[in-house]
């Protein structure tokens, strides 16, 4: 299945971060893709339009055989409005609107069977705006969402910011989410960076970066929104955290789904994403878990054979109580 069905990269941004731009960008660039491209702003800025040379059935087909839609208020009819069309395509590009976080969409790829047979989750790019983001930060909590979410982040408008200050910004979103891959970038440029085809979302990439991580914990800020005096230096206020468990040993499959259907549902405001590799009683292989708010999939990787059995879990959220959740994942290992 997984051969046959459609990437999809979903692109995310606070508004005047460079979307559509790098929408643009990516459809020059990678030449050999027939792309399909759902806008939620479609119409206001909008796919290029000298890339546009007609339209059908609110579908635009683009000057080197895309096609682009906008989305409507129902995303699956979106989706069977594309896979009707006579247009064939090879991969599925989202451009989320701006005043938002893009984890219902993101959810929707992960919770849905029926879009799962047709489409996989490549990655979610975020854009960051170089020249407002740490205002933006500081009092837009969607930011810090997207962030949050996105598995590459590119630091756009560096061009026109002093010389140094992307560094400080990118360190800056590390602390946010330590996971993401960061580029610094003028005009959404992403000709030197293969940022396509990534899986990102595959067992074996969220293993690798699960095994990646090291416990860093970010200490809280108060005051979020207030000014910082740092002497000049960048300091986004932020609450979002990623807290690391390392546990030995194996769960009860059914026991640690039941707690974490559970947790997830009752913190869906507080933890926005959760990554690992995971140990389950009688099970030969290790299953890799990935969850965005309160959807989540485990997918079989490789078997542990002669290892010894352990578990990596990472999440990414705020108001995370670390000894209360490491004492519950300790206590799914008793019988």
């Amino acid at each position: 299945m997984d051969d046959q069905r459609i990437p999809v990269t979903i692109i995310t941004g606070f508004l005047g971060s460079g979307k559509t731009t790098l929408l643009n960008n990516l459809i020059r660039k990678y030449t050999h893709k027939k792309f399909a491209v759902i806008e939620n702003e479609f119409g206001e800025i909008g796919i290029d339009g000298g890339l546009i040379v007609g339209a059908k059935e609110n579908i635009f087909e683009l000057s080197n055989g895309c096609i682009c839609c906008s989305l409507s208020d129902d995303f699956f009819n979106t989706l069977n409005q594309l896979l009707d069309s006579e247009y064939v395509f090879n991969h599925l590009l989202i451009e989320t609107t701006g005043i938002a976080d893009p984890d219902t969409i993101i959810k929707a790829f992960l919770s849905s069977a029926d879009i799962q047979m047709q489409f996989k989750l490549d990655s979610v790019i975020g854009l960051a705006d170089a020249v407002n983001m740490e205002d933006l930060v500081n009092e837009q909590p969607e930011v810090r969402k997207q962030l949050s979410l996105a598995d590459i982040i590119l630091i756009n408008k560096t061009d026109q910011v002093q010389q140094g200050y992307a560094d400080e910004i990118s360190q800056n979103i590390k602390d946010i989410n330590p996971m993401a891959q960061v580029y610094a970038v003028a005009h959404a440029d992403i000709s030197c960076i293969e940022i396509l085809d990534t899986y990102a979302f595959s067992g074996e990439k969220i293993a690798q970066t699960t095994l990646s991580f090291r416990n860093i914990t970010v200490s809280k800020i108060k005051n979020i929104g207030q000014p910082s005096v740092m002497a000049g230096k960048v300091k986004f206020q932020h609450e979002i955290v990623s807290e690391g468990f390392s546990i030995p040993g194996s769960f009860d499959m059914g026991k640690f789904s039941m707690w974490m259907q559970n947790f997830l549902y009752f913190n869906t405001e507080t933890i926005f994403r959760v990554k690992g590799i995971v140990s389950f009683d009688d099970m030969p292989e290790r299953y890799i878990f990935q969850a965005v708010r309160s959807s989540y999939m485990f997918e079989p990787g490789d078997p542990w054979g002669a290892e010894p059995r352990f578990n990596k879990l990472i999440f990414i959220g705020k108001n995370i109580n670390r000894d209360t959740l490491e004492n519950n994942l300790y206590q799914l290992l008793f019988k």
